[in-house]
């Protein structure tokens, strides 16, 4: 079961706050929509994805090239196979391939919008360089680009903000990757999507505070700032809660990851009188091995000493299973957050402010 133990209770303002129908008058957006699609976009992408010719042919390495809430995907996807691929996965952020790059090699270029100035780059030298490009998009610069070059391109649904086709991104990678790894990942995210569904049931909006974990999370969250820290395959999670909770609820967040944390982090966490103003979010999982789950018990608890720790686990047998749902009670999480400082968790302001001044000449900066 996923859940969030707070050593604080939720305010009682927030019960009223976060009825549905106050829900809907903030979220006038519809966010709660996307979130609550998650499983059947990620059924959607690996259908699309489903027959895309991606094989390893001799490819010594695989790229995955994205920014942003196209990469949070690949993320995922990385952290997810790991253990079993059959050559190196690597995610690529910026405008530059790694100098190991070869001719050969598969590159995956994931833009949602297609516009994406660093993937397009990172795409063009894939091309230039030899290596065996397959976009993922909704069109765009990418779309073109691919199709020029003969490329494999993988169309994603128009019209989402990019960080709520994660879904979508994430089901074509796996139908994609079926080559790069040991195991039937179609058949984990077919298992996987059914636990969704069956989640969030408990996380909806029609869903009280008293016994939905997301909002009782949310409400203890307010006005602190959220510090996410996860372990292994689920760095990739903390992650995705950090920027969900970036731009769905407007607010600072970080994350962070263990055992690294326990080298320099929990100095702070111990001694800085201000460390109440933050929220420590601690993602667990069953597969912790035994000096792991030593370790953050340990953690946790002199965390606990100075600030109210939350923690969110999965008791599901398989990993991606664990790993989506707990992205999805982030998800959720933000929502409910931004619902209870009132902003609406759709537009992301400073985002497109900052791509159009990006776009403009140089000679009207002067």
């Amino acid at each position: 079961m996923v859940g969030s133990q707070g050593l604080w209770p939720s305010p009682p303002f927030a019960q009223s706050v976060l009825e549905p129908a106050s829900i809907a008058k903030v979220d006038r957006g519809r966010m709660r929509d996307l979130i609550a699609a998650l499983p059947e976009h990620l059924a959607d992408g690996l259908r699309r994805g489903l027959g895309t010719p991606a094989g390893l042919d001799g490819a010594s390495r695989i790229f995955l090239a994205g920014m942003g809430g196209s990469a949070i995907a690949s993320d995922l996807f990385a952290a997810w196979v790991e253990a079993r691929t059959k050559v190196p996965v690597r995610v690529v952020r910026g405008y530059r391939l790694p100098p190991t790059a070869k001719p050969g090699d598969v590159l995956v270029a994931v833009s949602y919008s297609g516009d994406t100035e660093e993937t397009l780059a990172a795409a063009g030298e894939g091309r230039r360089i030899g290596c065996r490009l397959i976009a993922v998009t909704s069109g765009g610069a990418l779309g073109q680009l691919a199709r020029e070059a003969r490329a494999p391109v993988v169309e994603v649904p128009a019209g989402l903000p990019p960080r709520g086709a994660f879904g979508h991104l994430f089901g074509i990678l796996a139908a994609i990757g079926e080559d790069w790894v040991y195991g039937n990942l179609k058949g984990e995210l077919e298992r996987a999507i059914a636990h969704l569904q069956s989640a969030r049931g408990r996380w909806a909006p029609e869903v009280a505070i008293r016994t939905n974990r997301a909002k009782g999370l949310a409400s203890r969250l307010k006005g602190r700032v959220p510090v996410v820290y996860g372990t292994g395959p689920f760095e990739a999670v903390a992650t995705r809660w950090q920027t969900q909770l970036n731009e769905n609820a407007k607010v600072l967040a970080f994350s962070s990851s263990f055992p690294e944390a326990d080298h320099n982090e929990l100095v702070g966490w111990c001694s800085d009188p201000t460390a109440k103003r933050f929220a420590p979010v601690v993602i667990r999982d069953p597969g912790e091995s035994p000096a792991m789950r030593a370790r953050l018990d340990a953690t946790v608890e002199m965390m606990g000493r100075s600030t109210a720790v939350e923690e969110g686990s999965d008791e599901h047998e398989e990993l991606l299973a664990r790993m989506l749902a707990i992205v999805s009670l982030g998800d959720y999480a933000s929502l409910y957050l931004a619902v209870l400082r009132g902003v609406d968790p759709l537009p992301v302001k400073p985002l497109e402010e900052l791509k159009k001044r990006l776009a403009r000449p140089a000679a009207e900066e002067d």
